[in-house]
């Protein structure tokens, strides 16, 4: 599972997760579950973004995504609502991209986002069974 805490965190702010829930409940519920439970790989996006923002637009990272922090990184991607939560509320804002299941990018994404993917696919970047 990928926010395990979600149950808690409701419980402790008095959402009923079986109702109704407004857009400012689920947003709340979700950064605060991934906090939780996605940390190391949040403060590793974190510290991405300032450094986007110190070198002129973009910082790259490659994680081993069998690794715990990986498996976060994945996690976080894999989906919309969890990428545009770590982007707005851990990431200044800034775009995140996404490619093959080891590397990513925290702001500009490259100009050729292709190519990227090849690369992380057939080598020099990574490869398709890492």
């Amino acid at each position: 599972m990928s926010l395990p805490s979600i149950t808690a965190v409701a419980q402790e702010k008095g959402i009923n997760l079986g109702g109704l829930l407004s857009a400012e409940q689920q947003e709340s519920v979700l950064v605060e579950a991934m906090r939780r439970d996605l940390g190391p790989a949040l403060d590793l996006l974190h510290r991405k973004a300032h450094e986007a923002q110190n070198n002129g637009g973009h910082a790259d990272w490659l994680e081993d995504p069998s690794s715990e922090i990986g498996k976060q990184l994945t996690r976080i991607h894999a989906g919309d609502a969890l990428r545009s939560l770590a982007s707005k509320h851990f990431c200044h804002g800034l775009q995140l991209s996404f490619f093959n299941c080891c590397k990513g990018v925290v702001g500009k994404p490259p100009a050729e986002p292709m190519l990227v993917q090849i690369q992380c696919q057939a080598g020099p970047i990574a490869y398709s069974d890492c």
